[in-house]
């Protein structure tokens, strides 16, 4: 049952406390920020819900602790790089993420707060000495960035997606490569043969309007078997979904396709989407984008943006996103049982848009996913999975093609005896 739960976890997430040494005394002025003041702030600014004063809400999430002797000094001032992790944590990040390759930071590699300070650095969210203490206004400035978006970053991100949506002849190629980390839960002892480290690399080719063709491969290593790999690949031709995946031991592939009544119809899907807006209405709260300027990027020029949120409540965010996609909205409520194996999930990155005409010229994408203490009565071997991809290759023209060969369009249906159908007719209306 454990290894069902772990690559159980492993497929969703495919599928799509702050300690410091000792306290200096500090003079407090009246425009210096406390920690107190602090907490305040964070729980209204990240519409945290819960009873008790801020700064109970906050040590039973997690999101604050005291110092080593276990005092909370909330008459202390409170410095920038505490303020950004105490952020980051309200947004569900964790101390154990790797801080981005190549970024800046003004902390060394063995400060406490290095890793979650450097990606708020490299998000555009902080600046300034991280050991500074904060004045009430930087304080307030600085948490009404971090739980926004600028207009800016949004028109532009609206107006790239048209451009990508009057793409009218060949198709999209993408490439991402990155590696997916499994963090084991204390005292869970039956995890040998788990890999604790998974490189992955994912290649996407889109015909228009409806045909798609996905690899995806995860090498990794296993106690018994040393470095082996897998590799699923995926065909959605005439609306029937082709899935081959290899064997771990062999290379063999097996092919089958799904039921047709399971899947909705792609090119609907694809033309709904350009319909909606990047931050849709309601999804505020999950959603945050900000424009870090220009730079030169492989000789062009490019618009840096800056995304990350926090999805911690699945049925209001497949309500407000999914819902407004006609019967897709059915899908949320498919996979809420699913859903249930997850706390929360984290994402954030940094994508490049050409200034010429708005494609997507690179980028990066990071998500944390915190798994539930159980599911179905069993207790989740995994406390937490961290994936990192970078887009490595994303080129549109006619010269995206391919073939489905023989072979995978005589695959065998597979079987699904208690599934429901796929509510085809309400999304093509």
């Amino acid at each position: 049952m454990i290894k069902r739960i772990t690559w159980l976890a492993l497929a969703l997430v495919l599928i799509v406390s702050t300690t410091v040494g000792a306290v200096e005394p500090q003079l407090i002025s009246a425009d210096i920020l406390t920690r107190g003041g602090y907490a305040a702030l964070l729980v209204e600014a990240g519409g945290l819900e819960g009873e008790g004063k801020p700064i109970e809400l906050l040590v039973e999430k997690g999101i604050m602790q005291g110092y080593p002797d276990g005092d909370m000094y909330l008459e202390q001032g409170i410095t920038r790089v505490e303020a950004v992790v105490l952020a980051a944590k309200a947004l569900g990040l964790e101390g154990y993420i790797d801080a981005p390759v190549g970024a800046a930071s003004p902390l060394g590699e063995d400060h406490w707060g290095y890793n979650l300070y450097t990606w708020f650095v490299h998000l555009g969210l902080a600046e300034g000495d991280p050991g500074a203490v904060l004045t009430k206004e930087e304080g307030t400035a600085f948490l009404e960035k971090v739980f926004s978006s600028d207009a800016k970053a949004l028109q532009l991100m609206d107006q790239a997606q048209a451009a990508q949506g009057e793409i009218d002849e060949g198709g999209i190629r993408s490439v991402m490569t990155g590696n997916l980390s499994m963090l084991p839960r204390e005292g869970m002892e039956d995890l040998e043969d788990l890999p604790p480290r998974i490189e992955m690399s994912i290649t996407q080719e889109l015909m228009l309007p409806d045909q798609l063709h996905q690899v995806t491969s995860m090498a990794m290593g296993m106690p018994e078997l040393g470095l082996g790999e897998i590799t699923t690949e995926t065909y959605l031709v005439d609306g029937k979904m082709y899935m081959g995946v290899s064997d771990l031991e062999t290379g063999e592939v097996e092919w089958f396709h799904y039921p047709e009544t399971l899947l909705p119809d792609l090119e609907v899907l694809l033309e709904q989407a350009q319909q909606l807006e990047v931050l849709p209405e309601g999804l505020e709260e999950f959603m945050h984008y900000h424009l870090l300027g220009t730079t030169k990027l492989d000789g062009e020029e490019v618009y840096v943006i800056s995304f990350y949120g926090l999805i911690d409540d699945y049925a209001l965010f497949f309500d407000r996103a999914l819902g407004q996609l006609g019967g897709l909205g059915d899908l949320g409520e498919s996979l809420a049982p699913l859903m249930e194996l997850i706390k929360s999930v984290s994402y954030w990155g940094v994508q490049y848009l050409k200034v010429e005409d708005l494609m997507l010229h690179g980028g990066d994408f990071n998500a944390l996913v915190l798994c539930a203490d159980e599911f179905m009565g069993e207790a989740v071997p995994l406390k937490a999975m961290v994936m990192s991809m970078a887009i490595e290759e994303y080129f549109h023209g006619a010269e995206v093609a391919f073939e489905v060969p023989e072979e995978v369009l005589a695959a065998p249906e597979l079987d699904f005896p208690e599934m429901e159908e796929f509510p085809r007719e309400e999304i093509t209306e």
